[in-house]
């Protein structure tokens, strides 16, 4: 013979007693959907890497940088360095790239880079792009400084060009050291 609960009280406790385990089971479901929330929406995005791929080929491509540009047909050859172009802007000035190829307005807080021109049997050339920015972050991104690099974060990057010495074409190495 079964026993039959007469009392109000006892019924409702039974009740939530049998009910604990499926709050128990939904408050577990809900703690999950929501690491799951946190864990899938992105609240940084790192676009440095994108900075400088699109840096290096402004650099290469485009008719104010490095490429040589035959006026005559009015035409850019991608890969291919001026020679004459590049020395003009390592010796004569500096910062000749900085309004030229991308400007990011005066101060530049976006990035800044060390383009070396490598030819066998040559002596190496260098030009900047943000000089004065390159000079203040680069110690920041050397690999002696201990606690991390800072605010700013090195990028190498090396492309195979020919590079054009009057009606010559050498074969070269340029290479990008990009601070961003």
């Amino acid at each position: 013979m079964a026993l039959a609960i007469k009392n109000k009280r006892s019924l409702i406790s039974g009740e939530m007693i049998m009910a604990i385990p499926q709050i128990i089971f939904l408050i577990a479901v809900l703690f999950a959907f929501v690491i799951l929330i946190k864990i899938y929406i992105i609240t940084q995005i790192d676009v440095r890497q994108v900075d400088v791929n699109i840096f290096i080929n402004r650099v290469l491509m485009s008719k104010g940088a490095l490429s040589y540009y035959d006026e005559d047909i009015d035409r850019v050859y991608p890969g291919i360095v001026s020679l004459q172009r590049f020395l003009e802007i390592s010796s004569i000035n500096p910062n000749a790239l900085d309004n030229e190829i991308m400007s990011y307005g005066a101060d530049n807080p976006i990035l800044a880079a060390n383009m070396t021109l490598r030819r066998e049997g040559y002596a190496d050339i260098l030009a900047y792009y943000n000089k004065e920015n390159f000079d203040r972050w680069k110690p920041k991104v050397l690999p002696e400084v201990r606690g991390g690099p800072g605010s700013v974060k090195a990028f190498e990057r090396q492309r195979y060009v020919l590079v054009k010495e009057g009606d010559v074409l050498l074969p070269g190495i340029l290479d990008f050291f990009i601070i961003s």
